[in-house]
C-alpha cells in the first residue's frame, strides 16, 4: 500500500534530523552523506501523495513504489541502527558519548557503504519522476487533524444508535419470532436462516431476536455462537458447551464433545449460528446430526450472506433481508450525520444528503459509515464534491457496498489508512484490545508528532483509535475490547496487500508473500512443528510477529524460538500471546529495533539478562507467567521503556530499585501480582507515571516507621489517572515520620482511589493520619476504605460540605473499618450511585446532622437522589433504620434506588415498614444471614417495582405468618430464591399475588420444606421450580399438571421416595409432571445425586 510512503518518509526526515542534531554526521565523518540522503528523501516525498492517487493507472508506477518501499524501509532500518548505538555509547559512557567496546572504524565503514548504496537506489526511483509526470502535492487537509484539539477520552460519546433502538427492522424481527415459536413441525429441532448482504443487519436482527422476553419466555436455553469463515464441527460443538456455560476444556475425541454437547442442550433450546459461510452439506449433516437431543420446539437460527448456505442446512424458512427503505435510510443517516451539527437547519445540506443516501442503497453499514464521514463535513461544497465526485459511479450492482466501503477508507486521513490496514492482522470476530492496538501502532512508528511536539505520543495514538472508533471502523464490546464489522475486517485486507498476512495453517508459511512485513498467527502451535527454511530467510526483515491463537497447550519448542528470534531480527512488534514458553534465548537481546514484547507463559521462570540490551523497547507485557520469580536486575537499562506491565504474575515478589530511573515510564502495572510486598524506593521520581493500579507500603516500612516518606513519594505523580490503590502491609507507626500532605489531591485525572490497611491492625492513630493525607482531588469517582482501624474518618470526609469536596463521587465502598462510630452526610453526595457498608462493627449511631436536611432550600435534591445501589452487611438495626428511614421533615432519600442488599443485620427481628414504603422504585432485594429475623412484616407491599428476592440463612424466619400482607396494585416479581430457611415447611400465601408475573423459583437447603401447595398451578407464568436439599418433600400436588409454561423441574438432593414416585413412565407422580420438557429429579438426601428423565 502506497499510503505508508508519505508517513515512512516523515519518519526518515525526522530521524534524520534527530541525527543532525546530535551532530552525529560530523562525528562519524557522514555529514555530507546525511544531507544528500535527506534531500533526496524530501524531493521523493513531494510526489507521494500524487503517486498514491494514480497508483491504480500505471504498473510503472506501482513497479516504483514497490522499489521505493524496500529501499525507504532500508533506510529506516539503518537510521534506526544508528540511533541505537549513539544510545547505546550514551548509556555505557557517562564521559565519553561514543565509546565503545565495537571497533568505531569498522561500524562507520558499514554505515558509509549502507548510507551510499541506499542513496544510489534512491537517485534511481527519483529519476523516473519526470517519466511518470508526477507532481509536487503537499498535505492540506479538509479536517483538522485528530490530535491538533485535545480529546477527553473518559466522556468521548458516538454516533452508534442507542442499545435497543435498530431503525427498520420490526416487521422483520416480528416474523422471525413467529418462526421460532411455530410449534407445527414433525422434528424436533428445525432451522431458520436469515439471508442478506453483508452490512444489512442480520446479526443486529439475530441479536433483538434472540434478547426478546417472548423468546426467553418460550426456550428454556438460548446459545449463540459465532462461526464466520471456518466450519469445524468439533470447534462449534466446543463453542455451543461454552456459551451454554460448560467448561472449556480441551476435548481430544469429537465423541466426547458429543455426549457433552447432548446433556448441554436437553429441553427446549434456541441456537442461534451466526456468520455461517460453509456450503458443504456434508459438514452440515455432522453439526445438525449432533444438534438432535433437544425438545420438540427447538430451534437453529442461521445468519449468512448465501441463499446456498440456507439451502444445505435444511432450513425451513429463508428470511431475506432487504435494504432499508428510503423513510427508515434517511431516518439512520440523519441521527448519525447531523447527531452534533447545526448544519441540520441547513435546508440545502437536508436535500444533498438525501441523494447521498439514494446511492447507499439502504444498506444499513454503508449508511452509517457514509453518515459517520460527513459528520466531520460542514460545508455544502464539500457535501456536493462527496455528491458529484465520489459516489457518481455507483450504481446499484454486486460491488454497491465494497465501492462505499473503500470510499470510506479513501476518506481516511493518510495517517489513520496504515493503523487501519494494520488490523487485517488480527481474525474475524476477535476481541481487540484498545491499547495493545495502540502500542502496537507507536512500535511500528505509525503515529505522527504535531508539529509543536507539545502532544504526547499516545494521546495522539488513542486520538487515532478514537476517530476510527467515530467512523465505525470499530464496534465498541465491553471495557476497553472492540471489535470489526465482517465487511470492514474485509476491506482491511483488501487494503492491506501483501505487506500484512494473517497465516491461518501451518502450511501457509510456505506461502507468504515476499513483500510481507507484519504477519500474524492464527493457528495451534504444537511443540513439534518447525517452520521450512524458506520462511525464515524470506521473511528475515520481518517487523511484526504476533501469535493470536489462545487455545490451551500451544507450545513452541526452545529450538524454534531461537531460530525464529535470531532471524528475525528487525522486529519492532513481538506478540508471543499464550504461547508456552520454557526459556527466553539470549539471542533475544539482539533485537535491537523491538519496542514491543509481551509474554504470557506459565512454564517461564527467568527473564534472560540480554533483555536489558533492548534500548528501544517501549513495551514489556508479562501476563500471567504464575512462576516468573523475578524482573531484569539491570531493569534500567531499558531507557524506551514507556509501559512495564506485569498481571497475574503471581511468584514476583520485588520491584528492582533501578526501574525509578526510567524516566520515560508511563504505565507501571503489578495487578493481582499476590507475593509482591513491596514497592521499591524512588518511585516518586517517575514523573512521567499515568497508570499506577498498585501502590504498596511494605510490611518493613510500616513498622520501621517509614510509611510517611513512601506515601510521599506519590506528591510527584499528578499526572496519574484511571485507579489508585494504595495498601499498607504492616501497622503503621508514627513516630519519627514525616507527614505527608495532600499525597492524591493534585491528581486531578484520578477516578479510582482504594486505600487498604493491614487486617487486624489497631493503630487508631496512625491510620487516622495516613488516611487524612489522601484525600482525593474532586474529580474522583471511585472511592473504597477497607481495614482502617479508627474511631473516626478523617476531617475532609466528614466535613460538612462533602457534596463540594466530592461533587462527582459515584461509588463508595466502607468494609471492615470496626471501630468507626459515626458516617459522613453520604446523603449530600449528589451523584452517589453505589454504595455498601459492610462489617462496621462499632457504628452504633452518628450525630443528627448525618440525615438532617441543610437549611439552604438548595441542597433539598441531595438526599441519596442518585443512590441505584445499596449494601448494608454487619450493621445494627438502628443503623439500618437511619439510612434507610428519614425524618419526615425532607423528601425521600431512596426513591430512585434499585438494588438493596442486607447481610447480617444485628437484632432485626421483622422488617420494620417504614424501612420500605418510600422504596417504590426497588427491582431486586437480598436478604441473607439475619439471624434473628422473624417475620418480614408487611415490607414487600410497598415494593411495587420488585422482581427479584432472594432470602437466604435466617434460621428463624417464618415466611407462613404473612397474612397481614395486602397487596393494593399487581406485583412484578418474576425470580424468587428461598436458601437455608430452617422454617419453611411450604410455599408461602402471599405468593398467590403474583401468579402472573412469578417465572421462576428456588428453594435451597431449607430441611423442614414439606409440602408443594395445589396453588401452585395457578402460577401461569412460572417456567422454572427447582428444590434442591429438602429431604422432607415425598410427593407433588396435582396442581402440578397446570403448570403450562414449566419448562423446567429439577428437584435435587430429595427423599428417596419422591424419587421413586416420579420415576419416569411408573412413578404414581409422573403423570403430573410428564407435560414438563425437562425433568431433572436428583438422588437421595444428602449425600448421593443423580439423574432421572
Amino acid at each position: 500500500m502506497a499510503e505508508i510512503l508519505y508517513n515512512l518518509a516523515a519518519e526518515i526526515l525526522k530521524s534524520l534530523g534527530s541525527l543532525a542534531a546530535e551532530e552525529v554526521g560530523s562525528i562519524y565523518g557522514l555529514a555530507d552523506e546525511l544531507h544528500k540522503f535527506s534531500t533526496t528523501v524530501s524531493s521523493i516525498q513531494a510526489v507521494l501523495i500524487d503517486a498514491e492517487e494514480q497508483q491504480g493507472s500505471s504498473n510503472q508506477l506501482k513497479d516504483s513504489i514497490a522499489r521505493l518501499k524496500k529501499v525507504f524501509f532500508e533506510a529506516d532500518d539503518l537510521l534506526d541502527d544508528v540511533a541505537t548505538e549513539v544510545e547505546h555509547r550514551k548509556l555505557f559512557n557517562k564521559v565519553g558519548i561514543f565509546f565503545s567496546k565495537s571497533n568505531p572504524v569498522i561500524f562507520n565503514r558499514k554505515l558509509s557503504y549502507r548510507l551510499k548504496a541506499i542513496r544510489r537506489d534512491l537517485d534511481v526511483i527519483a529519476k523516473d519522476r519526470a517519466s511518470l509526470n508526477l507532481v509536487e502535492r503537499r498535505q492540506q487537509p479538509l479536517l483538522r487533524e485528530p490530535y491538533s484539539f485535545q480529546l477527553n477520552l473518559d466522556r468521548e460519546t458516538y454516533s452508534s444508535e442507542p442499545d435497543g433502538e435498530v431503525i427498520g427492522r420490526n416487521d422483520d424481527k416480528k416474523k422471525i419470532v413467529d418462526f421460532l415459536l411455530d410449534s407445527e413441525f414433525e422434528e424436533n429441532v428445525v432451522v431458520i436462516s436469515i439471508i442478506g448482504l453483508g452490512g444489512l443487519g442480520k446479526t443486529t436482527l439475530a441479536q433483538c431476536v434472540y434478547n426478546d422476553e417472548i423468546i426467553k419466555k418460550n426456550f428454556d436455553k438460548a446459545l449463540w455462537v459465532c462461526v464466520s469463515d471456518v466450519f469445524e464441527v468439533k470447534m462449534i460443538a466446543e463453542k455451543i458447551i461454552e456459551s451454554g456455560g460448560g467448561k472449556k476444556d480441551n476435548y481430544l475425541q469429537l465423541d466426547a464433545v458429543q455426549k457433552e454437547l447432548r446433556k448441554m442442550l436437553e429441553g427446549k433450546y434456541l441456537l442461534v449460528l451466526d456468520d455461517v459461510w460453509n456450503e458443504d452439506p456434508l459438514r452440515w449433516s455432522n453439526l445438525k446430526n449432533m444438534l438432535t437431543g433437544g425438545a420438540k420446539g427447538s430451534k437453529i437460527l442461521v445468519t449468512t450472506r448465501s441463499d446456498m448456505v440456507a439451502e444445505v442446512s435444511g432450513s425451513v424458512h429463508k428470511h431475506k433481508l432487504g435494504d432499508l427503505s428510503e423513510e427508515e435510510a434517511w431516518k439512520l443517516f440523519e441521527k448519525i450525520a447531523f447527531e452534533c451539527n447545526k448544519e441540520h437547519d441547513n435546508s440545502n445540506l437536508v436535500e444533498i444528503g438525501k441523494e447521498i443516501v439514494k446511492k447507499c442503497g439502504g444498506v444499513p453499514l454503508a449508511i452509517r459509515l457514509v453518515g459517520s464521514l460527513l459528520r466531520v463535513k460542514r460545508t455544502e461544497d464539500e457535501w456536493m464534491y462527496f455528491r458529484n465526485q465520489d459516489l457518481s459511479n455507483i450504481t446499484q450492482g454486486g460491488n454497491d457496498l465494497t465501492a462505499i466501503l473503500r470510499l470510506s477508507y479513501h476518506y481516511l486521513p493518510r495517517h489513520l489508512k496504515i493503523c487501519f490496514a494494520y488490523c487485517s492482522l488480527f481474525p474475524k470476530d476477535s476481541e481487540i484490545q484498545r491499547f495493545d492496538l495502540v502500542d502496537m501502532w507507536i512500535a511500528q512508528g505509525f503515529i505522527q508528532s504535531s508539529n509543536s511536539n507539545r502532544d504526547n505520543v499516545e494521546d495522539v495514538a488513542n486520538s487515532y483509535f478514537v476517530d476510527l472508533l467515530r467512523r465505525s471502523f470499530f464496534q465498541e464490546s465491553f471495557m476497553q475490547f472492540h471489535k470489526m464489522h465482517d465487511l470492514i475486517h474485509d476491506l482491511a485486507k483488501e487494503v492491506a496487500d501483501s505487506e500484512f498476512f494473517s497465516i491461518v495453517k501451518a502450511e501457509d508459511t510456505k506461502i507468504v508473500p515476499d513483500q510481507t512485513l507484519h504477519a500474524s498467527f492464527l493457528f495451534k502451535i504444537d511443540g513439534s512443528l518447525t517452520f521450512p527454511n524458506s520462511f525464515y530467510r524470506k521473511h528475515m526483515k520481518l517487523r511484526t510477529f504476533i501469535y493470536l491463537n489462545d487455545s490451551p497447550g500451544s507450545v513452541m519448542s526452545n529450538l524454534n524460538l531461537a531460530r525464529m528470534i535470531s532471524s528475525f531480527s528487525r522486529l519492532r512488534v513481538l506478540h508471543l500471546g499464550q504461547l508456552d514458553i520454557v526459556f527466553l534465548p539470549q539471542s533475544l537481546g539482539g533485537l535491537k529495533h523491538l519496542r514491543y514484547l509481551s509474554i504470557s507463559s506459565n512454564s517461564i521462570v527467568t527473564l534472560p539478562n540480554t533483555i536489558t540490551k533492548l534500548h528501544n523497547l517501549q513495551i514489556l507485557k508479562l501476563f500471567s507467567c504464575s512462576i516468573l520469580q523475578n524482573l531484569p536486575r539491570d531493569i534500567w537499562r531499558l531507557v524506551s521503556l514507556r509501559r512495564l506491565a506485569c498481571q497475574w504474575c503471581d511468584s514476583i515478589t520485588h520491584i528492582p530499585p533501578g526501574i525509578f530511573q526510567l524516566t520515560s515510564l508511563m504505565h507501571l502495572e503489578f495487578d493481582h501480582c499476590t507475593a509482591l510486598k513491596d514497592m521499591p524506593p524512588g518511585i516518586g521520581q517517575l514523573t512521567s507515571l499515568r497508570t499506577l493500579p498498585s501502590f504498596i507500603v511494605g510490611k518493613e516500612s510500616c513498622i520501621s516507621g517509614q510509611a510517611s516518606d513512601r506515601l510521599n513519594e506519590l506528591n510527584g505523580l499528578v499526572d496519574l489517572r484511571n485507579s489508585l490503590s494504595i495498601k499498607f502491609m504492616g501497622r503503621i507507626r508514627a513516630i519519627g515520620e514525616r507527614t505527608p500532605t495532600g499525597v492524591v489531591k493534585r491528581m486531578k485525572h484520578l477516578r479510582q482511589l482504594s486505600v487498604e490497611f493491614e487486617y487486624g491492625n489497631h493503630g487508631d492513630v496512625s491510620d487516622l493520619m495516613m488516611l487524612e493525607t489522601l484525600q482525593p482531588h474532586q474529580n474522583i469517582k471511585g472511592l473504597g476504605i477497607k481495614n482502617y482501624s479508627g474511631s473516626r474518618f478523617p476531617s475532609w470526609l466528614m466535613d460538612e460540605n462533602l457534596g463540594f469536596l466530592l461533587p462527582k463521587l459515584v461509588h463508595l465502598c466502607i468494609e471492615d473499618c470496626h471501630k468507626i462510630q459515626k458516617l459522613p452526610q453520604l446523603w449530600k453526595l449528589p451523584f452517589l450511585q453505589s454504595l455498601a457498608l459492610r462489617n462496621l462493627n462499632g457504628l452504633y449511631g452518628y450525630d443528627d446532622k448525618f440525615m438532617q436536611p441543610s437549611k439552604t432550600p438548595t441542597d433539598e435534591r441531595y438526599y441519596f437522589s442518585s443512590l441505584k445501589q445499596l449494601e448494608l452487611q454487619r450493621i445494627s438495626e438502628k443503623i439500618l433504620k437511619q439510612i434507610l428511614c428519614p425524618p419526615p421533615h425532607h423528601p425521600s432519600p431512596l426513591r430512585n434506588l434499585k438494588k438493596l442488599t442486607l447481610v447480617s443485620v444485628e437484632r432485626l427481628a421483622t422488617m420494620p415498614e417504614d424501612v420500605f414504603k418510600n422504596l417504590t422504585s426497588l427491582q431486586s432485594l437480598s436478604i441473607r444471614s439475619c439471624g434473628d429475623l422473624v417475620y418480614l412484616s408487611t415490607c414487600l407491599i410497598h415494593l411495587t417495582s420488585l422482581e427479584t428476592l432472594s432470602i437466604a440463612f435466617c434460621p428463624d424466619l417464618d415466611l407462613s405468618n404473612e397474612e397481614g400482607m395486602q397487596f393494593q396494585v399487581p406485583g412484578n416479581l418474576s425470580t424468587l430464591t428461598l436458601f437455608g430457611l430452617d422454617k419453611l415447611m411450604s410455599l408461602p400465601l402471599w405468593l398467590r399475588h403474583f401468579l402472573a408475573s412469578l417465572k421462576s423459583i428456588d428453594i435451597m437447603s431449607c430441611a423442614k420444606f414439606t409440602t408443594i401447595p395445589e396453588w401452585i398451578g395457578d402460577l401461569i407464568a412460572l417456567n422454572r421450580l427447582a428444590i434442591i436439599g429438602s429431604p422432607m418433600l415425598t410427593s407433588l400436588p396435582e396442581g402440578m399438571r397446570s403448570l403450562t409454561a414449566l419448562q423446567r423441574l429439577n428437584i435435587s438432593w430429595c427423599s428417596s421416595i419422591l424419587k421413586q414416585r416420579c420415576k419416569k413412565e411408573v412413578g404414581e407422580d409422573w403423570p403430573k409432571i410428564a407435560h414438563i420438557p425437562s425433568v431433572d429429579i436428583g438422588g437421595n438426601y444428602p449425600f448421593t445425586f443423580c439423574c432421572d428423565s
